[in-house]
């Protein structure tokens, strides 16, 4: 059984590693088009001065999908590559749940609102979507102070 404990770690480790560099390699890709997509829209001379702001608005929102891919691939090299997750600590855990959860709630808040400034000037009326998008993020915001509440205190009483 040794054998076998020793080839599942290696090609646990294995995974999380080319998963881990996919994803950062997927992320830099999305600033780079993020980049030339700001850049070509405010260069070109056949677009209007809208038509720049949505480029631009575009380029914002691959960035901060690629803000997400980056750290969620941080995430995943901290939490399996760097150090062992056998037998953690409940603060540990609790820990590891908070950022993974903080990292969608950013990108989701800061995708909503360029969401919402790009609806509003194209159409007033789509603009809940994105706004229902960012409560969405307020209420998994919530969720996760009212799970760091309630783990707190569970914790305190186990103490």
């Amino acid at each position: 059984m040794p054998i076998l404990k020793k080839l599942y770690e290696t090609a646990a480790f294995t995974y999380f590693l080319v998963a881990t560099v996919t994803l950062l390699i997927s992320a830099f890709l999305l600033v780079g088009f993020a980049v030339w997509e700001v850049a070509t829209g405010m260069m070109s001379t056949e677009i209007s001065g809208v038509d720049r702001v949505r480029r631009t608005l575009d380029g914002v929102g691959l960035m901060i999908i690629g803000f997400a891919v980056v750290e969620a691939g941080t995430f995943i090299a901290e939490e399996e590559l760097f150090r062992k997750r056998e037998l953690r600590s409940t603060q540990e855990s609790r820990r590891s749940i908070t950022k993974f959860i903080t990292i969608i709630v950013i990108a989701a808040s800061l995708e909503a609102l360029v969401m919402i400034f790009k609806t509003s000037r194209e159409q007033i009326s789509a603009v809940i979507y994105p706004a229902a998008l960012f409560t969405s993020a307020m209420i998994a915001l919530v969720a996760l102070g009212i799970y760091q509440w309630l783990s707190s205190r569970v914790e305190h009483k186990n103490d």
